[in-house]
């Protein structure tokens, strides 16, 4: 709404608010723009500083590291200028002892003490005599094998890689690249601690004729002492340091990763630093060159550690400009409310909630007021629709409360809550009464309309036989079921419960009577506080229940029945003299007991609906136990798919249980008196009987034949084709047909008059059975026997 409204009031006065707007952003915009200028050029020192810094600390590694160097020349040049060398180099294998003494003056006086001459820099250094195969060092001298299995080479390399990599090749000053150090074969032959990692240096002899190659002077550099070094820069910049010879080979480096080799080419034409993106990751290079021992010094540094400084002052400068334009704009906004100070009249004007009336105006002011107005409007609507729904929302609060989902509160706190639904409660004392609406046959018709209508007045009638002091709220539960909460007034106990015996019977007494409507009406006890409704209620259902019992439509109190017992009389020898009766066809001995069980158990009072469910049960599992005993054929005794269980529990008052009950052992009870053959011929003589003498009822069929003879339909259908040798069905056209033939002769009669004598109700049905059987119409039938007088079909 504001983003309309405030396009709206620009589009109206846009002149005097551009005017004002941007007179108030150039002002701000001036000291803006001076920050933005200033930030630059101080953003520009920070990094030409920061790569003067960058630079110094690589020149002073140079420095260093050139220093160190310096020490391995020295050496190199005591050794290998040495008179003796040259002679020693051109000794074999197979000198005299005089030669061979040669190289232990040499260890012993000159390889030693040029030892003192060195620092832990230097890890270790030898000259290998290539004719003679021997190495000899400060304290050491031995033949090449012996060395490599005894002290140390290089790691992962066979002794033939190591001798002709290191000792045999052409070298004329070599630093190699990184290698790590490992012990020879015999890792027990000495425990000279050294280190992990060494740049080795490498000198072909002799200096006068390298090309001769009758040796190398080797100097192990440990790499320990030049990471020493690197940490101050390393740590400072967080960079990764490459040192390159000249050939691009990468003698050492801090980083894992390999240095690029495009890099190396723009090094070669472009000066430091530059940038340079590197694994996806913007860098900042630096190098030095050294010309003592021809490597170049190279720092890679991520611009975020390189340019740290600068993006702090960025940080800075960034929300120190988005502070001062949020100030700005504020102090905009300021300036424009103070120029618009009648939008304090609009605001009036929205508080008074007024109707808006005709096109909304072209000021601005006016729309803005008009358009809150119509807020307002929609409120009150609003609030008006929720008005509406209180009835439903007041439903959900008591059904909550009936099912125990809530508890009973009167506090005061919870005053406003239910004032909202338009309730009232006079205290916590509660007692439920359910309504059962059994039939509403005398209402017009069986409809969700007419439940409705019936439903509609049972709760207005109860809510209206509940006077002041109580109160009574209905709830719909389902279709056929009320519950009514009667809040109590606090007083005796006595006088409560007869006031809500007063209602009850008042509510039986005229709904039953006046509208002809069947209820059953259960009441639950009374009791008090927070759960005094979900306390009621089980009760009242409890005595809901209870109508199996006293059947329906009557009134139960739920203390009425509070004393029931806790067994029911079906002893063992009941039960064997109840099959015994079945198996022997007794049918009267059997409807005499059923009846005793049933009377000595309900007449008797004090019977729980859960009880008389399971004598019930034990009854038909008695009735399944003779079926099963007795090989019966149960779907042909009571149909297919059929249940008795079922069928029995179907019933909601005992009384129509027991009536079930008795028709099912009935059935069972004659299919074994059938069985017998003077009782079977005598039923379908009797059968036959009964069908002859109401073929003309139109109800004549199955269902008619087994009610009359006390039989399951499917049984009588199963009797009577497998006794007579056709179906029930057939046998009744068959001798309807036979009687409409002697009624033809009459001429007086219509087709339609014989149809409806012999059993038809439609003379149209009457008509195709007879041409299914005799071949030809009714009509055509009654010309063949008097063809001058023939009557056409009708």
């Amino acid at each position: 709404m504001k983003l309309r409204l405030n396009v709206r009031l620009f589009g109206n006065r846009r002149n005097a608010l551009k005017t004002l707007i941007v007179s108030n952003l150039f002002i701000l915009l001036i000291p803006m723009a001076m920050g933005l200028f200033l930030y630059a050029k101080v953003e520009e020192s920070l990094e030409k500083s920061t790569n003067r810094s960058n630079a110094a600390m690589l020149e002073q590694l140079r420095l260093l590291l050139d220093n160190k160097l310096s020490e391995v020349d020295n050496l190199t040049r005591q050794v290998v200028f040495d008179p003796k060398l040259d002679y020693m180099l051109k000794i074999s294998d197979h000198a005299s002892s005089a030669d061979d003494y040669q190289f232990v003056e040499f260890m012993r006086d000159k390889m030693t003490r040029y030892r003192s001459m060195t620092s832990s820099f230097i890890f270790d250094y030898f000259v290998y005599f290539a004719r003679s195969d021997k190495i000899v060092k400060a304290d050491l001298l031995t033949d090449s094998h012996t060395f490599y299995s005894t002290y140390y080479t290089f790691q992962g390399q066979p002794y033939e890689q190591w001798k002709q990599g290191l000792l045999t090749g052409l070298h004329k000053v070599s630093y190699l690249p990184v290698a790590s150090l490992a012990r020879g074969l015999n890792p027990m032959a000495s425990i000279e601690t050294f280190p992990k990692e060494v740049i080795v240096y490498v000198k072909t002899l002799p200096v006068s004729s390298p090309a001769d190659h009758l040796g190398n002077f080797v100097v192990l550099i440990d790499v320990d002492q030049i990471k020493g070094m690197f940490a101050q820069l390393e740590s400072a910049s967080h960079s990764a340091i490459y040192i390159i010879d000249n050939d691009g080979q990468t003698i050492m480096s801090t980083s894992a990763t390999p240095f690029p080799g495009e890099l190396l080419k723009r090094m070669e034409h472009t000066d430091a630093p530059f940038g340079y993106k590197l694994g996806g990751v913007d860098q900042m290079v630096s190098f030095v060159s050294s010309q003592k021992a021809g490597f170049k010094y190279v720092s890679i540094t991520p611009n975020d550690v390189f340019m740290q400084q600068v993006n702090q002052i960025q940080t800075w400068s960034l929300g120190l400009f988005i502070l001062c334009l949020i100030a700005g704009l504020l102090a905009v906004i300021a300036g424009v409310y103070r120029s618009y100070k009648p939008l304090q009249k609009t605001v009036n004007a929205i508080m008074r909630g007024k109707r808006m009336s005709g096109r909304p105006s072209f000021d601005e002011y006016e729309f803005i007021r008009q358009t809150f107005e119509g807020s307002i409007h929609e409120e009150n609507h609003l609030r008006s629709t929720l008005t509406k729904q209180t009835p439903f929302i007041r439903a959900n609060y008591l059904s909550r409360l009936l099912h125990g989902h809530m508890d009973v509160d009167v506090s005061a706190e919870n005053e406003d809550s239910l004032r909202f639904m338009d309730l009232a409660l006079i205290s916590d004392r509660f007692a439920v009464v359910l309504i059962q609406i059994e039939d509403i046959q005398h209402l017009s018709e069986d409809s969700e309309q007419q439940w409705a209508l019936a439903r509609f007045i049972v709760s207005n009638i109860s809510v209206d036989l509940i006077k002041p002091p109580h109160k009574g709220f209905p709830v719909e539960l389902d279709r056929e079921r009320l519950a009514l909460l009667i809040n109590l007034q606090p007083e005796p106990e006595e006088k409560a419960e007869t006031d809500i015996r007063d209602i009850v019977q008042s509510l039986y007494d005229l709904v039953s009577q006046r509208f002809k409507i069947g209820i059953t009406v259960a009441a639950g006890g009374i009791h008090q506080g927070p759960k005094a409704i979900r306390d009621s209620y089980p009760e009242a259902l409890a005595a809901l229940e209870y109508r199996l019992i006293l059947g329906k439509n009557a009134i139960i109190h739920f203390q009425d029945i509070a004393g029931t017992k806790q067994h029911y009389y079906y002893p063992l020898e009941m039960e064997v003299q109840l099959t015994n009766f079945v198996r022997s066809g007794d049918a009267d001995n059997v409807g005499k007991l059923l009846d005793k069980i049933y009377s000595m158990n309900f007449d008797s009072g004090g019977f729980t609906p859960e009880l008389g469910k399971c004598l019930f049960f034990n009854v038909i599992s008695t009735f399944l136990k003779i079926v099963n005993s007795t090989n019966t054929n149960q779907q042909e005794v009571l149909g297919e798919d059929f249940d008795p269980i079922k069928a029995v529990f179907s019933h909601s008052t005992a009384e129509g249980m027991q009536l079930k009950t008795k028709e099912l052992y009935e059935t069972l009870t004659r299919t074994f008196n059938v069985e017998r053959s003077d009782h079977r011929t005598q039923l379908l003589q009797d059968m036959v009987a009964f069908i002859d003498r109401a073929l003309d009822d139109p109800n004549l069929g199955l269902a008619m034949i087994a009610d009359r003879f006390h039989m399951t339909p499917q049984y009588i259908s199963t009797f009577f084709k497998k006794n007579q040798g056709q179906t029930l069905l057939d046998y009744i056209t068959n001798n309807r047909i036979k009687a409409s033939k002697r009624l033809m002769d009459n001429r007086d009669l219509t087709i339609a008059q014989i149809a409806q004598l012999i059993g038809y109700n439609n003379d149209v049905v009457f008509i195709r059975a007879f041409k299914k059987l005799e071949g030809v119409t009714p009509g055509k039938y009654r010309e063949t026997i008097a063809p001058d007088t023939a009557v056409p079909d009708e």
